[in-house]
């Protein structure tokens, strides 16, 4: 039996492929499990995680990673075609949430599929996030879209 987050992968990475995207960044991605499903999809990964251990372990299963924090990643705006970020804002006070989605939303291209985990209900937006899309079957999983080049939809 699928786990919910085996579930919430699998149609991520559907999503990908039905958007043509072939590669991601994957924000948390601790010791690379879920680097590996992305990469036997055919999708290219690159992780970052705030642990020495946890990416020596990812890169040991032959994943590219590196260290970063969520509120600071190393890479240039628009870099990335999706993130999958779904432990990123665990634990993470409100105002720091709004701070990594906004960073996430920077380096992932125009409309590009970002997803996350939040605590709570989207209808009640517990950490002011605009944009949200879809629930995959679920309230506390979504896939928010990064901003076109003209701002927010």
């Amino acid at each position: 039996m699928a786990t919910f987050r085996d579930a919430r992968l699998t149609g991520f990475v559907a999503l990908l492929k039905a958007e043509g995207r072939r590669a991601v960044l994957g924000l948390d991605c601790g010791r690379g499990a879920d680097g590996l499903a992305f990469v036997q999809a055919g999708i290219h990964f690159t992780g970052v995680d705030s642990s020495e251990e946890n990416v020596q372990a990812a890169r040991a299963r032959g994943l590219e990673a590196s260290v970063a924090q969520a509120s600071s990643l190393p890479f240039a705006s628009a870099a990335f075609p999706a993130v999958w970020a779904v432990d990123a804002l665990a634990g993470l006070p409100p105002a720091e949430c709004v701070g990594v989605i906004a960073e996430l939303g920077r380096v992932a291209g125009p409309g590009s599929p970002i997803a996350v985990v939040l605590a709570e209900s989207r209808s009640q937006d517990p950490h002011g996030v605009a944009g949200v899309l879809h629930d995959h079957a679920t309230e506390r999983f979504t896939v928010l879209r990064s901003p076109g080049p003209d701002g927010p939809a």
